[in-house]
């Protein structure tokens, strides 16, 4: 990988932080700490109440009863304004249809409400949130933070806020800068990349099943489920396999496609049991299936 590398991947802090400025945070007080963790343990379970209680089908038909979409000049605009009354039902259908068959498809059912249980993981997440912190964030930063117990929990002094804002967004360039970079990379090779290649060739978070050879051609085989594209066999024409860090149920995370001789070079990174890796190979051509 040239852009997409483990440096770039495990310099991203990726720290997802929805602060309110709070003048308590500025001093170190277990009791504002205490308030501020039940307040946010109660809001927890009464969410995690409610959607216990919500059944299948619940006031479906109160659903939907507003769609807008983007037209093709980029206008958002209301359905009902567009469509008659009998095209707007049958589209309100469809998407109503759709969600059926996706909670029909959803192995996971919801669990009865436990408010022991549930008390006990809100518990877990938070020491996980402020381990993370500790973690991520550079030390002139930490330093400024009375208690990351509080932060963790999204309450700041507005000069923390601040910092962390600003560290986050440079992180989140530096992040998106790889994009970028691939991205004009990509233009400049695109007209020589096969349609079928550029039509196809979309795995981010699928899941790699098995890589196997036959023949002349090494074929990977996915589980398509958390990605977007219905094909489930990728099979490189004459290839020939540079690096391999394959871990089973692996999932597909970034790409690049080089221009190479007699055919293009496939950098895949992948996330899996050995954390963060590379698969990297040549081949003549790709097909799916």
């Amino acid at each position: 990988m040239k852009y997409f590398t483990k440096e770039w991947q495990n310099n991203y802090k990726d720290i997802c932080l929805e602060l309110e400025v709070s003048l308590k945070a500025g001093r170190f007080s277990e009791k504002y700490y205490q308030d501020l963790y039940n307040a946010k343990l109660k809001e927890f379970l009464e969410e995690e109440k409610e959607m216990s209680e919500m059944e299948d089908g619940e006031n479906e038909e109160d659903l939907w009863n507003e769609i807008h979409f983007f037209d093709d000049n980029g206008n958002l605009v209301n359905a009902r304004d567009v469509m008659t009354e009998e095209e707007f039902e049958k589209l309100r259908e469809e998407i109503l249809e759709n969600e059926r068959q996706s909670m029909e498809d959803y192995e996971e059912e919801i669990e009865p409400y436990d408010e022991d249980k549930l008390t006990e993981s809100f518990l877990e997440m938070h020491n996980r949130e402020v381990e993370e912190l500790r973690q991520k964030l550079p030390a002139e930063i930490l330093d400024q933070v009375a208690d990351v117990r509080v932060l963790a929990l999204g309450k700041a002094t507005r000069k923390v806020k601040k910092m962390i804002d600003k560290y986050c967004a440079e992180d989140d360039r530096n992040f998106e800068k790889a994009f970028e970079n691939y991205s004009k990379y990509w233009d400049s090779i695109s007209d020589k990349i096969p349609d079928n290649i550029k039509e196809n060739y979309d795995f981010h978070d699928c899941m790699i099943l098995k890589i196997k050879n036959i023949g002349d051609d090494i074929v990977f085989e996915l589980d398509n489920g958390g990605g977007f594209t219905d094909i489930k066999r990728i099979i490189y024409k004459k290839a020939e396999m540079i690096e391999n860090n394959f871990a089973k149920d692996c999932y597909w995370m970034y790409d690049e496609i080089y221009l190479a001789d007699g055919g293009f070079e496939f950098h895949i990174s992948i996330d899996g049991e050995n954390g963060y890796d590379y698969i990297t190979l040549k081949a003549s051509d790709v097909e799916f299936e």
